[in-house]
């Protein structure tokens, strides 16, 4: 008999075995998830032949917000991230836009305001790298192209991966989490391996952006990011036993199991399992009307 294993897809938790849970995601869900990416690209007003078309690429910088078991439990927007996007329009409500960002995510228990937070005493810092895809819809009518000034707010949603990789501070040093199984992953304190450092996101939120000219584009956005894993701040489910886990991992893993003053009993809960991680950006982006600067580039090589 395959072993049963608790499975996490965005929050939502089931009793399938991993091999059936693998096997009905593989089979069924992917392929509608392809038909849906096929169906948006060709089967909609975006792939209409001789339809004029705008372009652009943005750079920008984000205030990231980790939402975890981690941390503050306000919005102080302490971390950074940079991106790079590429959006396509070809009808006067909808775009598509493709984006990579890597930046930082960290929490430190001292700095909550909860006090079961404060006692915890856990401190992470993640890094990570994000590509992503999403329809956004405007809510003003735009011309393609534009030369012009023209604007919009925006309501945006879309899918992606993204690679992290939680660290802590041990002797003025960053180490990196995941390999040590803080929560007795791997041991015979823990039946569940060692978490994945990759996940699925869903970003969703909603924007303003103004064409000043005939070549730069400013768009302001705040961006909520739901993901597939409870560990950006490795921090899952229970206390283990510090004595055992230092056999078995080391005096490291150990250490960060329970940084805390307060040994607290194994079994005590560590982390929410019940809820995954997520993150909030507040975005801001530059970038040019590619049609435009490419026209201006022609004429100054022609000139």
């Amino acid at each position: 008999m395959p072993q049963r294993s608790e499975i996490s897809c965005f929050g939502v938790k089931t009793g399938a075995t991993k091999e059936l849970s693998i096997c009905i995601f593989v089979c069924l869900i992917m392929p509608k998830i392809n038909s849906i990416l096929i169906l948006a690209i060709f089967a909609s007003p975006f792939h209409l032949a001789g339809q004029q078309v705008s372009q652009e690429l943005f750079f920008g910088y984000g205030l990231n917000q980790l939402i975890g078991d981690v941390g503050v439990n306000k919005l102080q927007l302490l971390d950074g991230s940079i991106h790079m996007n590429y959006r396509i329009q070809r009808h006067p409500h909808y775009a598509f836009n493709f984006s990579y960002c890597q930046g930082e995510l960290n929490g430190a228990d001292s700095l909550s305001s909860l006090q079961e937070r404060v006692e915890k005493n856990l401190t992470i810092k993640s890094t990570f790298q994000s590509i992503s895809t999403r329809l956004e819809i405007d809510y003003f009518p735009q011309s393609i192209p534009s030369y012009e000034f023209q604007h919009t707010p925006y309501i945006f949603g879309g899918i992606g991966l993204m690679s992290f990789n939680p660290m802590g501070e041990f002797q003025d040093e960053w180490v990196e989490l995941q390999p040590l199984g803080t929560e007795g992953q791997g041991t015979i304190l823990n039946e569940e391996s060692l978490y994945s450092t990759r996940a699925w996101t869903l970003p969703f939120g909603l924007g303003y952006r103004a064409q000043l000219n005939n070549i730069w584009v400013v768009s302001l956005e705040a961006n909520w990011t739901l993901t597939s894993t409870d560990y950006l701040d490795d921090t899952h489910n229970l206390y283990v036993d510090p004595v055992i886990l230092e056999e078995q991992r080391g005096p490291i893993s150990s250490h960060f199991s329970n940084p805390s003053s307060n040994l607290f009993a194994p079994g005590t809960p560590r982390g929410n399992p019940q809820n995954n991680d997520s993150f909030f950006t507040l975005n801001f982006n530059i970038g040019i009307h590619i049609e435009a600067f490419m026209e201006r580039c022609a004429k100054f090589l022609h000139r």
